[in-house]
């Protein structure tokens, strides 16, 4: 009998815990390999944001891209990290075409996808694109730090970009 079919999960409701949960300090600020473990299309729709032309609250598609970073050894061993990668979040707001029916590639448009595509070469002309065959494609990314709540000294990492392994 495997451990799932001997598991109750409303046990847990009333698992007594005596430890506090600790947070692991955030991975140096920097350049890292990572790869794209998933790509995850959402819909989105402002709390209070109204667009101009419809009077309708904002709405959209992102995509959630699943990284997994690869930690060197002196950083996991500097922060206490067991694993060798962090799995980290990145997403990529995207410009939809004026009939919502495809990704709007105009000028200026889609930038942050288009970093993505050209950091996976994935952004020529006369090859299609799918969001789905960024899975498991390797690219540099650049992590930072953020502050959250403002004011609390919590730090976190966040993507502030993208680019070729090696470029």
């Amino acid at each position: 009998m495997s451990i799932l079919q001997q598991f109750d999960p409303a046990a847990f409701l009333d698992l007594p815990v005596d430890a506090p949960s600790v947070k692991r300090p955030p991975i140096a600020a920097g350049d890292y390999t990572a790869t794209i473990k998933d790509v995850v299309a959402r819909l989105w729709q402002s709390k209070d944001k109204v667009d101009e032309q419809t009077g309708q609250l904002k709405s959209g598609l992102a995509y959630d891209v699943i990284l997994t970073v690869e930690v060197p050894e002196a950083e996991r061993t500097r922060i206490g990290l067991a694993t060798t990668s962090l799995e980290l979040k990145d997403g990529i707001m995207v410009d939809m075409t004026a009939d919502g029916k495809g990704i709007d590639n105009g000028p200026g448009r889609n930038g942050q996808l288009r970093r993505y595509r050209e950091a996976l070469d994935m952004n020529k002309i006369g090859e299609v694109f799918r969001a789905r065959g960024m899975l498991g494609k390797l690219l540099t990314v650049r992590l930072a730090h953020r502050e959250y709540p403002i004011g609390s000294g919590d730090l976190f990492e966040e993507v502030k970009g993208v680019a070729r392994i090696g470029g």
